[in-house]
């Protein structure tokens, strides 16, 4: 089990958000990748906080518990990804569905 930094690209978690999901830690042996159980914490742009679990991931799809709701998303492709944007560290962007 991860503990991930989540930064949203929107003003709101709704459908079509852009989630980036990062790590600042990894040992050598982890691989930079969400897995069922994993947390995560973040806040949105107007500073409320947020944080949530991963349900379920499979084949680039994951069910998020956030806030006391359920999201559908997928892992974001290339052309959603917003890989402009500096991380600096290990990331995967997600979308919500």
């Amino acid at each position: 089990m991860a503990n991930w930094q989540a930064t949203l690209l929107n003003t709101v978690l709704t459908s079509g958000s852009v989630l980036v999901f990062s790590r600042d830690r990894l040992d050598e042996a982890d691989e930079p990748t969400v897995r069922s159980g994993d947390t995560f914490y973040g806040s949105v742009p107007d500073g409320d906080p947020f944080g949530g679990t991963f349900i379920e991931v499979k084949d680039g799809r994951a069910v998020v518990e956030a806030n006391q709701q359920r999201h559908h998303m997928h892992r974001a492709q290339s052309h959603e990804a917003h890989d402009d944007v500096a991380i600096g560290s290990p990331h995967e962007s997600w979308i919500v569905e």
